[in-house]
Formats: C-alpha cells, structure tokens, sequence
C-alpha cells in the first residue's frame, strides 16, 4: 500500500501547490482534461475506477465498491492490483506531481478513496450547478440571463453519463438523475426561449427533444406554443394530432389536461399565448382632496355604482359602515363619498384614522382630536364629545375599526341619540351590530374572463400600471392582466401591489407571481414600510383579531380550495359541525369567507374564501406545523363520504352523489394529492368508492375517466391497495372506456377482470357492489357495439347474482339482457320485456333500471315502427333521468330526435340532434351513439336546410328539464 494519505476531504484551491488541476468531462465519454490536453482515463479498468469515484466525487469511497466496478463480474482481485490501476489513474490526473508526494487530488484514506475536486472540475457537477441556476434566473423573471445559463450548461453535455459504465447497478441512480435534469433543462431552456421572444429558436430546440423524448407533453405543449408565437398556427394545431396520435398508440391514453387546455386556446386563438412586453409606467394625478382628508394621487376605478348607493343612503341613516375583506377598498370609497357629499355638512367633514387606537379612551380622543375639541374639564370626554355635536351637521369618517368595534359601537350609540344630525360613515371589517345601521358589503372588483374586454378590475391595473390608452396593447398583455385579476379575485389592494411589479417584471411574471402565492404580493421601494405594504400583512391583521379557535379554524380552511360545506369545514378542523358553523359565522362576520346560498332546493349553504384570504391561510398552517393533519382529516372525510356509497339505482344515490357534489373542489383536492403529488392508496380507493356513475351523472366522464386511468397507474406501486380494490378499479377503467366507444381499449382490461375475479371469493356487500360495477361494464360494452364482450362480462354478473340471491343485482341482470336483446329479437318481445323489467324496477324504485328499461321500451317501439308509442316511453324515459338527478342526456336526446324524424317532426328532431352532438362532444363520445340514427339524421338535414351549422350556445344550454315541462301529465296513460 502507498503512503501517499490525506489528512481531510478539502477541496482544492487555487493556492494549492500540486500543478495543473484535473478537469473531468463525464458527461459522455469519459475524459480528463489537464494543461489544455483531454485523453482517457488509462483504459478501461481506470475508466471504471474513475467513472466510481465521479459518482461518489468528494466522498469516501470503500475498496469493496471500487473492485465491483472494475471487476463487474465478480472475480476476486488482490488489493495490488487494485492499487496498480489506482497509480495508472494518478499518472492521467496528476502528471506533474513529485514522486513520493501525497496526491491532492485521489486522496487515499482509510478503508478506500476519495477524489476532491471543485465544482468546477467535473462537468457533472457545473452541468447540475447550472441547471439549478437557470430554474432561479427563470422564477427570477430573468429570461435573458436563463437562456444563457442553459445554453452554457448544455453545451457540457456531450452524450449519455459515464457512458462505458452507465448501465452497471452503482452508476444507473446517477446516470438516471443526470438523464432526469438534462431533459428538465431542455424544457427550462425553452421556456426562457419563449419568455425573451425567441420562439423560432425554441422550435429548433424542441424538434430535437421530441425526437429523444417523444412522450413527454410538457415539449409538445412548449411545441404548440413556439409554433402559435412563430405565427405557425396549422403546425401548432399539427403538433397536437401528433401527440394525441403517439400517446393513444404508445399508451393507449389521451391527452392530459395541459395539452389538450393548449389545443383549445390554439384553436380560440387565444392571446395569452403570445408574449408581452409592458409600456412605460405614467402615474396620473388626481384632484386635490379636503384638507380634513387623506390624499390619493390616483383615481378611485370601478366604484361608481357604490358611491351613489352610499350617498343616496347617507341623508338618511346616522350610520354607514362599510363591511369588507381585507384590502378591498373601503378606507378610499368613504373618502370618496366624503369629499363628494361634503356640501350637504355645512358644519365639516372629518376623518378619524382608528388605526393606532387600542381601547375606548383612545377611539373618544381620536375623535376629539379631529374635531379639535380640547379636553373635557369635567365629565366624561364621550359626554362632552355628543354635547358639542347636538345640533350640529357634520360628517364622520370613521376608518379602520374592526380592532375596537365596541367602543366604535358605543360612541355611535351615544352619538345617534344625541346628534341625530351627525353622520357617521364607518369602514371596518365586521359590523358594529348598533340598531341604526345600515351596512352596506364592499365586494372585490368584478373580475373579467377570457372573452371580456374589461372590467373594473382589469381597469383599476391599467390604471395604476399607468397605461393611459389601451389601444397600445396587445391582447396578449390583456391577457396577462386577466391572470392578474383572476388570481387575486380583483381584491384592490393586490391590484394595486402587482401593478406596481409591474413597472420591475414582465406581466407574464406579475401574473404568476400572483397565482403562486397572491398574499405574498407587497409594495416595492418607500411603500414597503406603509401600513398596507403587502396583502399578507393586511389579512394578518384580522387574522390576530380572531380567537384561537377562530384562528385554528382559518388555517384549516386553507386546505379546502373551492366553495365548501359547513361538514367539510368541521371534518378539516377536526370538529363538530355545530360548533365550525358558529365559527364560520363569526368568520364571514368578520370577512374572512363569504356564505353561498345555493339556489338548488335542499342543498347546503356553501362557503368560499378570497384567494388572498386562503393563501394567507395556508402560510399559517405551515407555520404552525398542522399542514400534515389537517390533510389527513381532509383525506379520511372524503374516504368516508365515498364509503356511503349506495347501491346502483337506489333511491339514496342521487343524494349521496349531491353531497359528494357540494364539495366536488375538495374531491378534488384530495385526489391530486393522493394521486399525483403524493400518491397513495387512499387515492386508489377513494377513486374505486365513487366508480363511474358518479361522474357519468354529473356529466364529467372526461375527467372521470382521467382520475381513473391515474388510480389504476398508481395501484400498481403504491402498498396497501388490495387485489379487490385494484380490480374495481380494472372494471372502472374498462367501464369508462367502453363508455367512450373504445372497445379495443376496454378489451385487454376485461379480460383481466375476468381472470382475476373468479380468484376474489367475493361475499356479501363486497360481492354485490362489485357485481353492480361488473353489471356496467356490460351495458357500456353494448353500448359500445361490442354484444359479445358485453355478454362474457354479464355472464358474470349474473353468476354473483345467483350465488348472493341480491334482488338488486337479479333486477339489473334483468335489464341488461332485455338490452343485449335490441336488435336480436323480435322488437314487439323486446318491448313486452322491458316494459315488464320498468314496472318491476318502478316496484321497488330502482330508478336506474327503470331509467335504461324505459329507453330500451323507446327503441323496441321505435323498431317497430309504433312512434307513437315510442315517444310516449322517450317521455316516461326522461322523467327517470330528471329522478336520477342529470341535467344532460344526449343518448335519449338522440333517440326522440330518432322517433321524431320518424314522425316526420323534423324542425324538432333537428333541434334535438344538434343538442344531443353538443352535448356528446363535450363529452368525448362518439357521434352518431345509436346505430340507427345515421339514416335518420340524414333525411332531417335534408328536411331542414335553412338550419345548417346553427349549433351553438341554445343547444349547448339545453336540458332534460327543458323537454319535461308538462309531460308529466301524458306519461300516465
């Protein structure tokens, strides 16, 4: 053994005496660069030993591991020859050092070897160093310093890592994670592309990625996009087909949401997808306010309409108080309305700023002094306060009481008795609750959607953006400022902050800045220091106001992202439902959520945050460490509403289904998390618990068909999901995609459910609900066209049936042969049969029997010839839909528009084709569904030209109840 030892792992400097430092070029062939001159290593044994020690650079590493990558196979090898090589490899690093001096670079150390290098010697290390570097500059909103970060990086990469070694066991998880961050920094280095305006040289740069990573829709995204800014908008729309082309071939999958979202904004011609660049900044003076009053040097934007409500209630209410969230704008209206109403005072008008005010002394003394009163000799300065105001007319403002709100309600109880020509005009985040005020609720900024040219929001940016004339913008820069708007819920305050970014960064940044996180927008410069320098701090202060519970019920609700129930509230909070609806009370009573009748009849109140509001929330919960089991709660309470699950077609499941409805956001919440980020088997079952008529009947079988395909992925790698759940799942998965007419698709995973099922040994509830699914994916079968497939599943379902004795399940073994036999038998059986099944199912109020029993009744009639008859039972058919609680039901639309084009109806039947292809495609469902309807939809689109290419909104909009108004008079007979 040499005794050339290190005495540490340092690294290197520059100061270090030991001649030319060693650079590593990994990334490809392995080389060594030292004074200018790369060669190899010293062949193919050093090759591996280096290749070791640069996966484990500045690292011991043992002999065991170095003699495994030199010697693959396993052949023992002696030490000395292990050293032999070790000595080869010196001479290629280190060709100057003195013989018997200790080696600054291949340190030997106890039990192994170490090489110390900097950074900067190995390019692995400066490629990783880079890559990190380009991800800050381009969240930096630094695009330009990006591109060359990325470019610079990339041009260390020279081909596949340690490339004679890359597939041995020690140096895959490390040729693995460099493999994972070039093609991340291929993404990165296009979107700096795309942000600097260089879309042609992304388009370069995609081309190839796409040719190495043909799968990855984050490129085929950035492809549509560079192509849509190069002005290349057919070969954006190409690049779609051909991903959607090589996904279902390769993965048998569609889509997912980004691509097919950019598809749709491509096709709209959507002009957030062009880039933006901001004119300069142009702040406007405004008319000098009284003197009594705080100045603005701007001007109030989108707040006529409450301006003339308060003035029209001032004459005549003594108190106003204008309730608001945080930030909304109250302070700037009441001083608006003051400065607009000050000649109807002829005794003034005054300002009391209740900011620093801390008990009922102070708010009586920031009064006082506004009014210039000295101080009482004798009696109580409330006392002497309404004494100097009897008689007298004088205005108000009192601002920013939520803090001190009794002694605020006393001092205007006082005063309204006293001085009943006063007014008090009052902003503060909860009401006063004194008998004679009026509150009137500041809401945020009407915020404009994709296809709104405006909006106050919207104007309020401008405005304080300083663009005087938007004509100099581009729809992509209106574009941009819409994101603004919707991701602060066009609360002022946070206009008003990101504006103000926007004269540092672009507004693409401004905009995703306010999306990540919109309570940490602040102010820039001297208003940093103001009282209202970020919308954080601004929530923050009605957030110290609350009690602990309150408090503890606020973070919690930042895990619910949409509308939510009182239940949801108090399954997060790990409370009672009683006690989180007192709570949410006194929150909406101090403006931190706001309450939503629903207008559907029976349904709960829902309750939704501000996105300010909730972001603030969040920021707590992680700082009080509760992230973890408030996630947890949520979790569990949605794993509990889907175990309530009740039988197909029983009379309870329409409710079960509402309620999961009412707090479909947190569904959803939960099921990212458990699938996406973080997946788990809870996401597994929570997805199998709601099966596929949970989505079918809120008419979201897209997304439900996505949610599906992402459990039956992940049940495949995440513990604790049992073989009984992973096939409820497969039965799911093929039900949904026969469902869409993707029989081909739903085959391979039939045929597993049918070779796993028998295995199961399946009893009681288990094995009936597992028949009802086995039951679906039958009737989707045929209804995809494939009767044969369709009859091997019932076949089963039948055999479940038969050994539990479930009425139920006989009932829906019953319905789906009736429907196996349309087109099979003789029509006038058919129809004798199903028309017994409706009645069997109207027995016992199975209302999804009934519902497919009487569609099956409309077209054995139908194929009689008896349209009469047949619309009779299209109308008991869409009487069953309205009772299983859907609004849109294309295939009987289809089918009445069948019967009607029949009858020669065909103004009617035109009308309802194109409602039910509206609906259908919305859906991602086959056009024609029925097979006969081919024919049909011919001679009325012959008998109605003058309608040709009229489907639009009118069709979109209509509903099951629209054809149902006074049919339940006829269906009697």
């Amino acid at each position: 053994m040499r005794s050339d030892r290190a005495e540490g792992a340092r690294v290197p400097s520059s100061s270090d005496p030991v001649g030319p430092v060693p650079l590593f070029r990994d990334l490809g062939d392995l080389r060594v660069e030292v004074n200018g001159r790369e060669r190899g290593p010293g062949g193919r044994r050093p090759a591996a030993l280096l290749a070791a020690l640069l996966v484990h650079v500045n690292e011991r590493v043992p002999v065991d591991l170095l003699s495994a990558a030199v010697w693959p196979d396993g052949s023992p090898r002696s030490t000395s020859t292990l050293e032999s090589h070790l000595w080869r490899l010196r001479q290629v690093l280190e060709p100057a050092r003195e013989p018997g001096r200790a080696s600054t670079v291949l340190r030997t150390e106890p039990g192994g070897y170490r090489l110390v290098v900097d950074t900067g010697q190995v390019d692995s290390l400066l490629f990783a160093e880079l890559a990190r570097d380009t991800d800050r500059r381009l969240a930096a909103g630094r695009a330009d310093e990006a591109v060359a970060l990325a470019q610079r990086a990339r041009g260390l990469w020279r081909g596949r890592p340690f490339a004679a070694v890359a597939d041995q066991p020690w140096a895959a998880p490390a040729v693995a994670r460099l493999e994972g961050l070039h093609s991340q920094l291929v993404e990165r280095h296009v979107e700096a592309l795309l942000e600097t305006g260089r879309a042609d040289s992304a388009l370069v740069e995609l081309e190839a990625a796409l040719s190495e990573h043909p799968l990855r829709e984050r490129l085929w995204t950035q492809l549509m996009v560079a192509s849509y800014r190069a002005g290349r908008v057919d070969e954006a729309l190409a690049a779609y087909v051909r991903a959607r082309a090589m996904l279902r071939d390769e993965l048998g999958t569609e889509p997912g949401e980004e691509l097919r979202e950019t598809h749709r904004r491509v096709l709209a011609a959507d002009p957030a997808l062009r880039g933006s660049h901001p004119p300069i900044t142009v702040i406007r003076p405004d008319e000098e306010p009284l003197p009594s009053l705080p100045r603005w040097t701007t001007s109030l934007v989108g707040r006529g309409d409450d301006i003339a409500r308060v003035l029209d209630l001032l004459p005549r209410a003594g108190l106003v108080t204008l309730r608001g969230p945080a930030g909304v704008g109250k302070t700037r209206l009441a001083v608006e309305v003051a400065r607009t109403a000050a000649p109807a005072f002829p005794d003034g008008v005054r300002f009391v700023d209740l900011t620093g005010a801390r008990d009922g002394r102070q708010v009586v003394d920031a009064v006082t002094s506004a009014l210039a009163l000295a101080a009482s000799p004798s009696g109580s300065a409330l006392e002497a306060l309404a004494a100097f105001l009897r008689g007298r007319e004088v205005l108000l403002v009192v601002d920013d009481c939520e803090h001190v709100v009794d002694e605020v309600a006393r001092v205007a109880d006082v005063l309204g008795r006293a001085a009943p020509a006063v007014r008090l005009l009052v902003t503060s985040r909860q009401q006063l609750e004194v008998d004679h005020e009026i509150v009137v609720d500041l809401v945020p900024l009407a915020v404009p959607d994709d296809d709104d040219p405006g909006g106050a929001a919207l104007d309020l940016f401008l405005d304080r953006w300083g663009v005087e004339d938007r004509a100099g913008l581009t729809g992509a820069d209106l574009a941009q400022v819409r994101r603004v708007c919707r991701a602060v819920d066009g609360v002022p305050l946070a206009l008003e902050l990101a504006a103000a970014r926007a004269r540092t960064f672009s507004l693409a940044e401004v905009a995703e800045q306010s999306e990540q996180d919109p309570s940490a927008l602040s102010a820039l410069g001297r208003r940093r220091r103001s009282e209202r320098s970020s919308v954080f701090d601004a929530v923050a202060r009605s957030y110290d106001l609350l009690e602990p519970d309150e408090q503890r019920l606020h973070r919690a609700l930042s895990v619910l992202p949409g509308p939510f129930t009182v239940a949801a509230a108090a399954a997060v909070a790990g409370s009672s439902v009683g006690r989180v609806a007192d709570l949410l009370a006194d929150l909406a009573h101090r403006s931190l959520l706001s309450a939503r009748r629903t207008p559907a009849p029976g349904r709960p109140t829902t309750f939704s945050q501000l996105t300010i509001v909730r972001a603030h929330g969040g920021r707590a919960l992680d700082a009080a460490g509760e992230s973890a089991a408030v996630r947890t709660r949520r979790t569990a309470w949605i794993l509990d509403l889907v175990a309530d699950h009740p039988r197909l077609g029983h009379p309870t499941e329409r409710g079960w289904s509402d309620a999961i409805g009412d707090d479909l956001p947190t569904l959803r919440a939960v099921l990212h998390e458990t699938l996406v980020e973080r997946p788990a088997a809870s996401g597994v079952h929570a997805v199998a618990g709601l099966g596929t008529m949970f989505w079918y009947q809120r008419d979201a079988t897209l997304e439900g068909r996505r949610w599906i395909e992402l459990a039956a992925e992940v049940a495949g790698r995440v513990d604790g999901v049992s073989t009984s759940t992973g096939v409820r799942i497969a039965i799911d998965l093929a039900t949904i995609r026969a469902f869409a007419g993707r029989a081909d698709l739903a085959s391979p995973v039939r045929e597993h459910v049918l070779a796993e099922l028998p295995h199961l040994d399946l009893e009681g509830d288990e094995a009936v609900v597992t028949g009802d699914a086995v039951l679906l994916l039958a009737a989707c079968l045929g209804l995809a066209g494939d009767q044969e497939q369709a009859r091997s599943v019932e076949d089963v379902a039948v055999s479940i049936a038969r050994r539990t004795g479930d009425p139920t399940l006989a009932l829906l073994c019953r319905t789906r042969a009736v429907s196996g036999d349309v087109g099979r038998r003789d029509p006038e059986a058919v129809f004798d049969d199903a028309v017994a099944v409706h009645t069997d199912a109207e027995a016992v109020d199975n209302r999804f029997a009934a519902w497919i029993a009487a569609g099956i009744a409309h077209m054995a009639a139908h194929a009689a010839g008896r349209a009469d008859v047949a619309l009779h039972w299209s109308d008991v058919c869409l009487l069953a839909v309205r009772r299983t609680g859907r609004q849109h039901a294309p295939f009987q639309l289809e089918l009445r528009a069948n019967t009607l084009s029949l009858l020669g109806r065909h103004a009617e039947a035109r009308r309802l084709y194109d409602a039910a292809r509206v609906h259908v495609d919305r859906a991602g469902l086959p056009w024609p569904s029925m097979p006969g309807t081919a024919p049909l939809l011919a001679r009325t689109w012959a008998a109605t030209p003058d309608a040709l290419g009229r489907a639009g909104d009118d069709d979109a909009s209509l509903v099951v109840q629209d054809l149902l108004r006074g049919l339940e008079g006829r269906t009697s007979a």
